[in-house]
């Protein structure tokens, strides 16, 4: 068997064929505290036979600090909705695209023939290791034959990121691992999952995280409901509420165990317009029964005199537990101006018992802002100039499935700079918080249903493939299957975390120059040659200036 070989960032998508006009990406460098990733990509152009196995060698001082993954096709039955969309994707047809990273067996991997593959290969010295190492990648078959040899040379500067000052989260989603994973919420088996879930999204940058003090309203069809996720126990008795909180002090215990530094609690009233209380559970005179829902209007008696017992008490709570400080509060996410009185009067509601300042929402309409009803919004990416053409400082962004013209996100059908550029723009625009609302969501939408996200990437048929999501279901191994987009994210933080570090060694002038064609959120290089090249300038001054200190 004869085969093409090339070592490429991890910016590019191996599809069906290896880029020809894409030069070789055969060396690059890294902060001690990164985690690194290239692919080496593969296709047989001469076969003995049509199927055919080979083996991936390495040699290398770093082989204990390397992981190899297998890039696996997944079906993209919506690349995008069309509508609105611009030109700059991978491709608008349906097809098999690249992005789940699979563990190799043995480093043994079956291809076919004129089919190209990647591996996908991760550099994670861990601060342990500094200094120039070359990595040789040989290419063998079952008989122990070289068909291939690479070679790839990484400098480990001795220099490391800062922590991160944004808040970065993703909507974490425990009642899909439930469903998904065939476990009862809140069991034992519950628990050990979620937490091998949040060990991968803490390693790759999420410093906050979506709590579930009741089950939240999101993504919910009216009338339907999701499982219960519930962490507050409710117990009325005589007309009386009390509540117990141990199982939210055990989400905060296991959170912060893993580097979680901010909570966001869950949304106090339902999507899109603040209509209804959020599906509650509670313990009335020893029965345990739904006691608000979508039949709860949100202004009724009954749910005010609610909120009025709980938030008090749950405030207390978060300051015993010494949190209170780091964590934020939803009422409904993109209130629309016909629903600016229903936001306006729920909020007060709830607002003598937070702080402003801890109320955070989606939002797009500047008016809301401009009148005083969401002091801290967080923006949609495209909508965020009339914001900042203003003035407002401290603002947080993010993008979903809406946010698919000009703006940067992670679609599976995107090149991969568009989900990188994001870390350049935050730090560019002095972003304080990112939210984006799906790292698991595996449910078709509205929540009626559970799907297979390695069969179905689109929720359905109804989000543009890999907006819900950006990890796999665990594998038979117990090992959580990571894409492509969640490494190149976590790339992205990396590159905002670079600019911070060199800021702190020169100052913020210095660094703002090298950022002249990343205009805005929609004004951008689209070229991801640019971004390797940008990020390899930031990391020589990083250790230039090092050295002289």
């Amino acid at each position: 068997m004869k085969c093409e070989v090339k070592v490429l960032s991890s910016l590019e998508k191996v599809r069906f064929e290896i880029p020809q006009e894409i030069p070789e990406h055969t060396s690059g460098s890294m902060l001690k505290n990164e985690i690194y990733s290239f692919q080496l990509a593969i296709c047989g152009v001469e076969p003995t036979e049509n199927r055919w196995t080979c083996v991936l060698k390495l040699n290398s001082e770093l082989e204990p600090y390397i992981t190899v993954k297998q890039v696996d096709y997944v079906p993209v039955r919506i690349p995008s909705v069309e509508i609105d969309d611009d030109e700059d994707y991978i491709s608008k047809n349906p097809g098999l695209f690249p992005d789940a990273l699979r563990s190799v067996k043995n480093g043994r991997i079956e291809y076919f023939y004129k089919k190209a593959y990647a591996y996908w290969i991760t550099i994670e010295p861990n601060g342990e290791k500094t200094g120039k190492y070359p990595i040789t990648l040989e290419l063998l078959n079952t008989e122990g034959q070289v068909l291939a040899e690479k070679t790839f040379t990484i400098e480990i500067l001795d220099a490391s990121l800062p922590e991160s000052q944004v808040r970065n989260t993703c909507w974490f989603h425990g009642d899909c691992l439930a469903k998904l994973h065939h476990v009862d919420m809140m069991s034992e088996e519950y628990w050990k999952i979620v937490e091998k879930y949040l060990t991968v999204y803490t390693k790759f940058g999420h410093n906050m995280i979506l709590t579930p003090i009741f089950t939240p309203p999101l993504d919910t069809e009216m009338g339907k409901e999701r499982p219960t996720n519930q962490l507050v126990e409710v117990f009325l008795d005589k007309g009386q509420y009390t509540f117990e909180f141990g199982k939210l002090k055990r989400w905060l215990d296991m959170c912060r165990r893993h580097g979680i530094r901010y909570f966001e609690m869950a949304h106090l009233f339902t999507q899109w317009g603040a209509k209804h209380a959020p599906k509650i559970m509670a313990t009335v005179d020893g029965e345990y029964r739904k006691i608000f829902g979508w039949d709860t209007d949100a202004l009724s008696e009954a749910y005010c005199r609610f909120l009025q017992a709980f938030l008090p008490e749950l405030v207390h709570f978060l300051k015993q537990e010494q949190v209170m400080e780091c964590c934020y509060f939803h009422i409904s996410d993109e209130p629309s101006a016909e629903r600016e009185e229903q936001y306006r009067s729920v909020k007060g509601i709830v607002s003598s018992y937070v702080p402003d300042s801890k109320w955070i929402d989606a939002l797009s309409d500047y008016s809301f802002y401009e009148k005083g009803i969401v002091s801290k919004p967080v923006v949609a990416s495209d909508h965020i100039h009339a914001f900042m053409e203003h003035g407002v400082q401290n603002l947080w962004t993010y993008y979903c499935s809406g946010q698919r013209k000009d703006v940067a996100n992670r679609f599976i059908a995107m090149p991969s700079y568009r989900n990188r550029i994001l870390g350049y723009q935050l730090y560019k625009n002095r972003i304080e918080g990112f939210l984006q609302w799906g790292f698991n969501f595996w449910f078709t939408s509205g929540s009626s249903g559970i799907s297979n996200p390695f069969i179905d990437t689109s929720s359905g048929g109804n989000f543009p493939s890999g907006d819900a999501f950006l990890v796999y279901p665990m594998d038979d191994d117990g090992e959580v299957v990571c894409s492509m987009r969640l490494y190149v994210f976590l790339e992205a933080f990396q590159d905002m975390r670079a600019l911070e570090l060199l800021e702190s060694l020169t100052d913020r002038k210095t660094v703002m120059a090298l950022l002249e064609d990343v205009e805005g959120f929609d004004v951008y290089p689209r070229n991801g040659q640019y971004i390797l090249q940008l990020r390899e300038r930031v990391n020589q001054m990083i250790r230039e200036l090092s050295e002289k200190n």
